[in-house]
């Protein structure tokens, strides 16, 4: 089934009860698209899916995400909860503070949030969530969180429409980081927060307040074919994102776009 670094590793970092429910592959198209499977099929709480490499990784609003081997951790975490009270929107920001722990407990160093799911460092993204509402065969709710990291590609790795928006965790520390150590980390970050979850979230909508660089900046609010430029004012309790319009309107974003400048190509 797997023949790559998790097989070896991973056990010894978390376990061989944790191993019970985490499945490692080498090459797939989606670790997104296996866990609905297995959630299809009464795959537990807690579910973890990792892979290699992906064919077919994706992002939000339906973008690819390059999922090289051997550089990135591509992985999907199921949660099956007893009720849906939260918004998909805030479990991804529940996941990106996760993530956010998670790699600078390995790493020394914290990225930051940009609204509402990319971890960024140097104003690079090296880290996108992508997070499913989806339904289980007997009917029952459940939760894909994806989550791809880039760990360790250099930047001439990624394509050249690519490398102004992102790159990786070592080429933008100059650290050499351990892949598996880095996913386990997570793995233990996702349990905590699962832990957490739906209950008790005022330690990570705080600490999202804290890590959100989209705060204080200029910003595209993007829906559909219409684009706006707004300010970005706050991140409200369930995660939405207050901005105010040039017409010194206000809204609450809970989805779609938000292009920051000085990030990504936009100035």
């Amino acid at each position: 089934m797997v023949s790559n670094d998790y097989s070896d590793a991973l056990p010894a970092l978390l376990g061989d009860g944790r191993m019970s429910r985490i499945h490692l592959f080498d090459c797939i198209d989606s670790t997104n698209r296996i866990a609905k499977d297995m959630l299809s099929d009464g795959a537990p709480d807690g579910t973890v899916i990792i892979a290699d490499s992906q064919t077919n990784g994706r992002g939000r609003l339906s973008r690819s995400f390059l999922s090289p081997a051997d550089s990135g951790i591509y992985l999907s975490y199921i949660i099956r909860p007893d009720s849906m009270t939260d918004s998909i929107s805030s479990v991804t920001a529940w996941t990106a503070v996760a993530a956010a722990n998670a790699v600078e407990s390995v790493c020394g160093l914290r990225p930051g949030i940009k609204w509402v799911n990319d971890l960024v460092m140097n104003n690079k993204k090296i880290c996108g969530i992508l997070c499913e509402l989806c339904l289980a065969a007997d009917k029952s709710i459940g939760i894909i969180i994806g989550i791809g990291i880039n760990v360790t590609a250099k930047d001439e790795d990624f394509p050249p429409e690519l490398r102004r928006i992102a790159s990786s965790i070592s080429a933008q520390t100059g650290r050499s980081v351990s892949r598996t150590e880095l996913a386990a980390q997570l793995i233990k970050e996702l349990d905590i927060m699962r832990g957490h979850w739906p209950d008790n979230g005022r330690k990570y909508l705080e600490l999202y307040r804290r890590d959100c660089i989209t705060l204080g900046k200029d910003v595209i609010v993007t829906s559909g074919e219409n684009q706006k430029k707004a300010f970005a004012l706050a991140v409200n309790d369930d995660f939405s994102l207050s901005v105010r319009f040039e017409d010194m309107t206000t809204q609450d974003i809970s989805f779609g776009e938000v292009s920051v400048r000085g990030m990504y190509g936009y100035s």
